[in-house]
């Protein structure tokens, strides 16, 4: 073999080698980010002597040693290969901390239902629980009132005319208060205008107060015009008959209030469950046993007392109350301690009190 043959199979191995090297030392790239392979340094032979054998074995000596000069490690590879991994799970331990927040932004009251005892959804809140209930922290002529007898204006208001008929039972416990569905075909007239009687329910104490003072409970009768509007009669109840100003013969009409036999009939079929609207079958009723024999009334434009709180509502507070017995009120009490709103500020608004009938 020739010395130019040596050196060129020399070369050859060396070649194989290296590339062997680079293949095993350097990580292998993705496609995505792959950058050219490094040119391999050339190999730095020691000068020659005199003779191509010198040549040759100096070459074998540098492969058999390794030599860092034909080694390619990963650091000597070219700026802007793979990003760390570090980098790419940045991102999504930004967004995971950013949900809560959107949650925490949202409207603190908007799965909180209404209610009557202080809290996120008494009624200092109504307002703030649902964009529709506005009216219950803007409002200027809101509902119930305390009807100052000194400041009303007397004055000759129209008769209520109560032209109500008997009715098929619909009782419902709605969760706020003892509500009954009345029948088609039983009216308020006044004044010339038509009112539907659409419901009426019970509120303990009553909402309205006389002078500062609240009586047992109310019933309200809610009334509807075909144009919408509403009027609602509220009937003041109380267990405390008047002390009469003699006795008469055959006893002292001083005696605490009677069941209520409307009262009664509809505390007998409350339903069991709340929500649950019950028609026992047979059970007439007739709404005018809760209307007092004198039909004089206080008048002033006022609001619905419950969310929405709406506006523009006719009231009609009778003057006298209806009499009911402790029992009744106790035990409407056991189910509603306490249903009614707080009083609202009156304002500017006028009272009406109508003089005796003749």
């Amino acid at each position: 073999m020739t010395k130019l043959t040596k050196i060129s199979l020399f070369a050859s191995l060396a070649a194989s080698m290296l590339l062997t090297s680079i293949a095993l030392a350097s990580d292998p790239p993705t496609p995505a980010d792959a950058a050219p392979a490094a040119k391999p340094k050339p190999v730095s032979v020691a000068p020659t002597s005199s003779t191509d054998d010198q040549m040759a074995q100096a070459l074998l000596n540098k492969i058999n040693k390794c030599s860092g000069d034909i080694v390619i490690r990963t650091g000597d590879l070219p700026a802007g290969g793979a990003p760390a991994p570090e980098a790419k799970a940045k991102p999504k331990v930004s967004k995971a901390v950013a949900k809560p927040v959107e949650v925490q932004i949202e409207a603190p009251h908007q799965h909180v239902h209404w209610t009557y005892v202080d809290g996120p959804g008494g009624p200092e809140n109504w307002g703030d629980l649902n964009k529709n209930n506005l009216a219950c922290s803007k409002g200027k002529t809101q509902s119930p009132i305390n009807i100052n007898i000194d400041n009303a204006i007397k004055v000759d208001l129209p008769a209520l005319e109560f032209a109500y008929r008997q009715s098929p039972l619909s009782i419902v416990d709605n969760g706020h208060t003892i509500m009954v569905n009345y029948g088609e075909g039983s009216n308020l007239m006044v004044d010339g205008r038509q009112f539907r009687l659409v419901q009426f329910h019970f509120h303990m104490p009553s909402e309205e107060a006389i002078n500062g003072e609240r009586m047992d409970m109310v019933v309200h009768l809610v009334h509807q015009h075909h144009d919408g509007a509403l009027a609602v009669v509220g009937v003041l109840m109380t267990t405390k008959r008047p002390v009469p100003i003699r006795k008469s013969w055959w006893g002292d009409d001083s005696k605490p209030g009677l069941d209520n036999p409307l009262i009664q009939t509809l505390w007998n079929n409350i339903p069991l469950v709340k929500q649950r609207i019950e028609s026992p079958p047979g059970v007439i009723i007739n709404v005018d046993q809760l209307i007092p024999e004198d039909k004089t009334y206080f008048s002033y434009m006022g609001s619905l007392t419950t969310p929405p709180c709406s506006e523009n509502v006719l009231w009609f507070v009778m003057k006298n109350p209806i009499f009911v017995s402790e029992e009744q009120v106790k035990n409407f009490g056991r189910i509603y301690p306490m249903n009614a709103r707080p009083l609202q500020p009156k304002g500017d608004r006028l009272v009406k009190e109508a003089k005796l009938l003749k």
